[in-house]
């Protein structure tokens, strides 16, 4: 009796042993799409981490588009979009409920001048002087005899928001500046007008021009992170109640080693650099 006992035990283990394993069910891939808008200087580095991305959600599709960082705003409000770009601090007024902001760089707006510009320095009372129309001629600050031409971004960029923050206090530039609407075409602008000035967020300069210190001090990541430099801006991704769940994986990866190191490599300084 105890022989059999022993036998059918035996006969149960080894079939145990031989079944197949029970498979773990697959996750349930990523499949659908996530709508940005915003900021023109957040969306080609939201291009530049989307090969990223698509590495991780090969399923995913991201449509980006720009507008400005006002847009971006009203767009996560009205639920238009998924994420909102904002490239600078939002305001009181901007703040709704069920509204998250995601600091994922931090941008500085470097101040430029066309090459031939003898002026390499400008403290932050003549920048202002500058805008607001109390300096214009180039011979008062080191230059030469030339009626300066001050340009800035349209009135919905999160850069000209940061700018007229930063540097104006909140103000308005003089209405005579020259307006453009992205930092490629303030950079050209700068670029073939020798009594120019313009801002442009340090990321996206291709060194067509000159870029002058502030105060002494030259922008660069190193600047930002010891605060000597002062002009220096979040970039910012927004969602709200209305925005698909599934957008948070996309900000998720953009604050991961990997998104950092990508952020780094296109000349911003990563969020992370910070802390």
């Amino acid at each position: 009796m105890r022989y059999l006992a022993f036998l059918l035990l035996t006969t149960l283990l080894l079939a145990a042993c031989s079944a197949p394993p029970v498979p773990t069910p697959a996750p349930t891939p990523l499949i659908g799409r996530i709508a940005f808008v915003g900021s023109t200087t957040i969306q080609p580095l939201v291009e530049k981490l989307q090969p990223g991305y698509g590495q991780l959600y090969p399923d995913m599709q991201l449509d980006i588009a720009a507008g400005g960082s006002v847009v971006g705003i009203n767009a996560i409000r009205e639920g238009s979009a998924d994420i909102g770009m904002v490239s600078r601090e939002l305001r009181s007024d901007e703040l709704s409920p069920g509204i998250e902001a995601f600091p994922i760089a931090i941008d500085v707006l470097g101040i430029v001048v066309h090459s031939s510009n003898p002026v390499t320095n400008l403290n932050l009372t003549q920048l202002q002087g500058i805008y607001n129309g109390k300096i214009v001629n180039w011979r008062d600050l080191g230059g030469a005899d030339l009626l300066i031409v001050p340009i800035v971004r349209e009135v919905s960029s999160g850069t000209r928001g940061a700018f007229d923050d930063l540097v104006l206090e909140g103000q308005a530039p003089i209405p005579s500046a020259n307006v453009q609407v992205t930092a490629g075409e303030v950079e050209a602008k700068v670029a073939e007008t020798p009594a120019a000035i313009g801002y442009v967020g340090f990321g996206n300069l291709k060194l067509n021009v000159k870029v002058l210190a502030i105060d002494g001090v030259q922008p660069s990541q190193q600047s930002v992170l010891d605060k000597s430099y002062r002009l220096s801006r979040p970039l910012q991704l927004l969602i709200g109640p209305l925005s698909r769940s599934i957008a948070r994986t996309f900000i998720t990866f953009a604050l991961s080693d990997e998104g950092q190191r990508i952020i780094a490599a296109d000349g911003w300084v990563p969020v992370r650099e910070l802390k």
